[in-house]
């Protein structure tokens, strides 16, 4: 044979032998693709292979991989041994044979259904089947996708659209929506302002509403807004109505990018026309104002309560290069000035409309030289129904003062290191004295106040070093009263100590701790010569806890509550410092907190100091449930003219479960005090039609001497406060009334 011949031969072979193995991929059933256990369980999917004798008969779960035995958080042998619509794959029977029958070779189906785990959680899946039969079985894999979260992200963004739309057509702005330069949405109300239709109002822009004298500014504005892609822009302007009405409108322009990159704009506008016309008739009728404030170096401005100018001085213009007419009737972004000045000023503005109190701050402007430090004082103008109508500006250049404050800063702090350096001396000479041989016995009691002086010199005008740690107050507490209990004794005073039943852990200094309650122990025992002293704290917010020295000493006039904390001041005692309560002040601010006293003569004082704490939400639930237990079904008179006020310390007051009664004048109140209605707690506005709270407070004290009286003004000075105190009652909040100073003091009488 022929190597030609050799060639064609072994050709022929082994094109015999690939016939063969091409036959016996063809003959090759799906159960022996799905050996290789290593490829199925590689899938990251869960998924199943299904396998029916007969089309028609359900089928049985013949393998599972490892994500789907993770998925049903069962085993495989239990997963084997379950049925494809027992784990939620078919809802039943109908629905594989819907699926199955209709699938060619290799052909796939998707369809939604709800997986069943081992803890009966019900999964939102995506199923999808592929179909591969062979000469005796129906074979079918399954791969399960969770789509549950996906749903409920769908469903929450058409629920939230859908409340959206629902309250934008009801609100009383009017509402234009607007993506990209087209109205997709307009509400009611921007229909009721302007006079016209939705189907008009969305060919009409802002131009054809504009009055002819504001296109030129609103075109301006416009054009800032081009480049806008996200924040709120206002402006106020006058437009024309359908039937010819001139009104004006304040927009807020808000913009938002959209995430398929589109821009989104939402117009709100509100007619403002009436308080427009009254700004117009305040400026007429203020003459007198403008001649003084023309001709005043401070910068002066008026604010009304949507933050924009009614009036400012000829300074501010010398100051700050921009015209006076383009103040009036904008807000501080629309001048362009600093952003984080405009946010500053903003805050502070807010806080007067809110508050109805005056701010005294600094703040910093550039202005067409330099820059410089101004003082501003916010004064709030009332209307007549005592609501903040405007807010007067008035500033003052600082900058030199300024200036001359760091020089004195300077010099303080060499006043400081002199200090020290006096009080190192002092100590070292009172070593000296009390360390001599000839000595006199008394010398140690009369280098006390030199020593505490010493102590001021040191402390007094320096925060000290702190080594915070944490740790439990209730054995802090116990340590110290076991320390000082000798002493307490030994001037035969009786002592309590009064822990809450919780442990409350804090992160302090405890030495210096520890030396401001040995400084308020110390003044209590001095101010004590019977009688007892109680030392303890318990829970005053949700942040804070308050640690209180009580003695049943001579007390002081309530008047001098605050002056007896300043350095060298010392009431009721002799051959003493007057520096104890003064460095006990700087200690407490030192860890953040704030001190006070309660006293009044002939009654004790009480000295209380707040500290910084992590409190669990379970222990105030449980003090405030206390607190309302103790108040149930006590009897609080409320004597206020006014029903707003009344109805906002109801509001305060609904959950405490009290009984509540009303008097709208000072006679009726004195009578039913007189009348026998038990009466637990009187809150008394002072300001009332007829006899004021101060004559009803003396008359009721006529024949009531205990029954607990807190008075309520709106001007709470110092000689308002003293009046109120003579006339009778014991205690007195101002208003406008915060809720925790009231609920504090109404604790102090109705508590048990």
């Amino acid at each position: 044979m022929s190597s030609m011949e050799q060639s064609v031969a072994q050709l022929l072979d082994r094109i015999n032998q690939l016939e063969k193995e091409n036959q016996a991929l063809k003959n090759l059933k799906m159960t022996d693709v799905f050996s290789f256990d290593f490829l199925f369980d590689a899938v990251k999917q869960p998924a199943f292979i299904l396998k029916a004798d007969r089309l028609d008969n359900i089928p049985k779960i013949e393998k599972v991989n490892i994500s789907g035995v993770e998925l049903l958080k069962r085993s495989r042998q239990e997963i084997e041994s379950l049925s494809p619509i027992d784990i939620g794959l078919f809802s039943s029977m109908d629905q594989y044979l819907k699926y199955s029958s209709s699938l060619t070779p290799a052909e796939s189906a998707t369809f939604l259904a709800h997986v069943i785990d081992k803890n009966e959680t019900s999964i939102s899946s995506e199923i999808t089947i592929y179909n591969f039969p062979d000469e005796q079985f129906h074979h079918l894999i399954a791969f399960q996708r969770n789509i549950g979260n996906q749903q409920k992200v769908v469903e929450a963004l058409r629920q939230s659209e859908f409340r959206f739309l629902q309250m934008a057509e009801n609100i009383a702005e009017g509402l234009i929506m607007v993506e990209e330069e087209k109205k997709v949405f307009i509400n009611s109300s921007m229909c009721q302002i302007t006079g016209f239709t939705k189907e008009e109002l969305r060919d009409l822009d802002e131009f054809g509403l504009a009055l002819d004298n504001e296109k030129e500014r609103l075109r301006v504005f416009k054009e800032k807004l081009k480049d806008a892609i996200q924040g709120t822009q206002s402006i106020e302007y006058w437009i024309n109505t359908k039937t010819g009405a001139e009104k004006c409108i304040k927009s807020n322009y808000t913009f938002s990018k959209r995430a398929d990159g589109r821009r989104s704009t939402y117009i709100i506008s509100s007619d403002v026309t009436a308080r427009k016309k009254i700004e117009q008739a305040l400026r007429k009728s203020q003459t007198d104002f403008r001649m003084l404030a023309e001709n005043s170096p401070d910068f002066i401005t008026r604010y009304n309560k949507d933050l924009t100018y009614i009036y400012a001085n000829l300074t501010v213009e010398n100051l700050t290069a921009i015209p006076l007419n383009h103040f009036i009737g904008r807000n501080n972004l629309e001048l362009d000035l600093e952003p984080e000045l405009i946010s500053f000023l903003e805050e502070m503005h807010l806080e007067v409309f809110r508050t109805g109190r005056t701010l005294k701050f600094e703040f910093r402007l550039q202005t067409k030289s330099d820059t410089k430090i101004f003082q501003a004082h916010m004064v709030p103008e009332l209307a007549k129904d005592g609501t903040v109508e405007s807010v007067l500006n008035l500033s003052r250049d600082i900058t030199q003062i300024k200036q001359v404050e760091r020089n004195l800063k300077e010099e303080k702090q060499l006043m400081i290191d002199e200090n020290q350096m006096i009080a190192k001396n002092l100590r070292d000479w009172c070593n000296v004295l009390c360390t001599s041989p000839n000595r006199l016995p008394e010398v140690e009691h009369c280098l006390e106040p030199i020593l505490r002086i010493a102590d001021w010199a040191e402390k007094g005008h320096n925060q000290q070093n702190l080594s915070p740690r944490p740790f439990v107050v209730n054995q802090l507490l116990k340590d110290f009263f076991h320390e000082h209990a000798p002493n307490i004794q030994e001037h035969q005073l009786d002592a309590n100590i009064i822990l809450p039943m919780h442990e409350i852990s804090i992160f302090s200094d405890e030495k210096l701790l520890k030396n401001t309650l040995s400084l308020l122990l110390e003044n209590a025992i001095e101010a004590t010569t019977q009688g007892k002293i109680e030392i303890g704290y318990d829970i005053y917010n949700e942040k804070e806890i308050v640690f209180f020295v009580k003695d049943t000493g001579t007390g002081i006039e309530p008047e001098n509550t605050e002056i007896i904390f300043n350095p060298f001041v010392s009431i009721n005692k002799e051959h003493h410092a007057g520096l104890g309560l003064s460095i006990a002040q700087k200690n407490v601010e030192a860890f953040g907190g704030y001190i006070w006293c309660l006293s009044s003569p002939g009654t004790g004082s009480t000295f209380c100091f707040t500290h910084q704490a992590l409190i669990e939400q379970s222990l105030l639930q449980s003090k405030l449930d206390n607190q309302q237990s103790n108040w149930k079904g006590k009897n609080v008179l409320i004597v206020e003219d006014t029903n707003e006020n009344y109805d906002l310390l109801v509001e305060i007051l609904k959950k405490y479960e009290l009984n509540i009664v009303r008097s709208t004048n000072g006679n009726d109140a004195i009578e039913m005090v007189k009348g026998g209605l038990p009466i637990d707690l009187v809150l008394m506005d002072i300001q009332l039609p007829g006899i004021n709270g101060y004559e009803a407070t003396t008359q009721i004290r006529q024949f009531n001497k205990t029954l607990p009286i807190i008075a309520q003004t709106a001007f709470a000075m110092y000689d308002d406060v003293v009046r109120a105190l003579d006339a009778g009652c014991n205690d007195f909040i101002a208003k406008p009334i915060k809720t925790k100073k009231l609920i504090g003091l109404m604790d102090k009488y109705l508590g048990e």
